[in-house]
């Protein structure tokens, strides 16, 4: 057998894993894990998980990674249709972006649902609540801008902190084997320094074919952000639908990474918003100030929930609550159950009592 057949037919390890493990994860994560969404979309969130666990060596693969496993490769491993898939998550985005249509121009807004009724993202959690426009238009808004590079930087500089960041780019697969490379290395280690190299060896393409993929490329390393921290602090500042509309944001930020055509989808939302709404009261100071706010702090790393959007969603059984429902019961003065969120970083009573503090001590600061 040659030798290039054999590398066809068995992946290297550390390439892209197996139909059948990459299966086995998505039948093991879909049987312990009901999310605050209806099944759909829930099976769309699931493949992700399943890439993520592929790359870190998570779940069925027990610590064997495969940092070169794509959607794609978990799609086809589970006989769905890759475009198909792609185009559901983009529906669910061009629903948020009709809404903020409707919006803008004071149609009926007053529920997180879409022209039918349906809630966004099919979360039964925004289906009743009421919620004020404009205030979710401000959520999405500093949502949609607070990862973005330039602005991390700004609160970097402002702050004189260090907050990691990266930018998503479209990778072609066989130049990053080139370089000797890998999705995993891409999007831990940092390469300000490298964008050029990169660009110069043609790693970053074009729309294109199969052999190109939408990955993360971290330019600065650092402690993140708390998407979690972000949702309960822009709704303790602007209100419970601002905390809605940054949930949003966050969610097209997950669901942007799997789609027909690649792009900037939050940010061009919350640029949309800037141009078209004019009672927005806001800027992109009012975003620097959010980054900086809900970036982890060195000596609380691992101590602090950056819930993915699954994580958000998933449902704790013991209280039928998951931890976007707790947080936006927490932001409206309701009251929620005691649970532990993300995975195991903390309770939900220590998380609010350090949001708490931390926007006491910013707001004194800036008397």
């Amino acid at each position: 057998m040659s030798h290039h057949n054999r590398h066809r037919k068995e992946p290297r390890l550390g390439g892209v894993a197996s139909r059948e493990l990459l299966k086995e994860d998505f039948a093991h994560i879909d049987a312990r894990t009901v999310l605050r969404c209806s099944y759909d979309v829930e099976q769309l969130l699931l493949i992700q998980s399943v890439e993520g666990h592929a790359h870190a060596g998570h779940g069925m693969f027990h610590g064997r990674t495969y940092p070169n496993t794509t959607q794609d490769d978990v799609s086809r491993a589970l006989r769905l249709d890759p475009q198909v898939v792609k185009a559901e998550r983009q529906e669910l985005i061009d629903e948020v972006k009709d809404y903020v249509t409707r919006a803008i121009e004071g149609r009926d807004a007053h529920t997180a649902c879409n022209e039918e009724g349906a809630p966004l993202l099919r979360c039964g959690a925004l289906r009743h609540l009421e919620v004020d426009p404009r205030g979710v238009l401000q959520g999405l808004y500093l949502g949609g801008l607070r990862d973005e590079a330039p602005i991390r930087d700004q609160a970097n500089r402002r702050y004189n902190v260090t907050i990691g960041f990266g930018k998503s780019y479209l990778v072609d697969q066989t130049v990053l084997e080139r370089l000797g490379l890998n999705g995993y290395t891409l999007a831990k280690e940092g390469h300000a320094h490298e964008i050029e190299r990169f660009e110069e060896a043609g790693l970053f393409a074009e729309n294109g074919d199969e052999n190109i993929a939408y990955m993360y490329v971290r330019h600065v390393v650092g402690p993140g952000a708390s998407d979690d921290a972000a949702i309960v602090m822009a709704g303790k500042r602007l209100g419970i639908s601002a905390a809605v509309g940054c949930f949003l944001a966050d969610a097209i930020d997950t669901l942007e990474k799997y789609v027909p055509e690649y792009s900037d989808q939050d940010a061009d939302i919350a640029d949309y918003i800037e141009q078209n709404f004019k009672h927005l009261e806001l800027s992109k100071e009012d975003a620097v100030d959010l980054a900086y706010l809900c970036a982890i702090p060195q000596d609380k790393q691992g101590e602090l929930p950056d819930s993915s959007l699954r994580h958000m969603l998933q449902i704790d059984r013991k209280h039928d609550q998951c931890a976007l429902e707790s947080h936006l019961a927490y932001v409206a003065g309701r009251p929620y159950s005691p649970m532990v969120l993300d995975q195991g970083e903390c309770t939900n009573f220590e998380f609010y009592e350090y949001v708490d503090d931390r926007l006491a001590g910013f707001d004194n600061g800036k008397k």
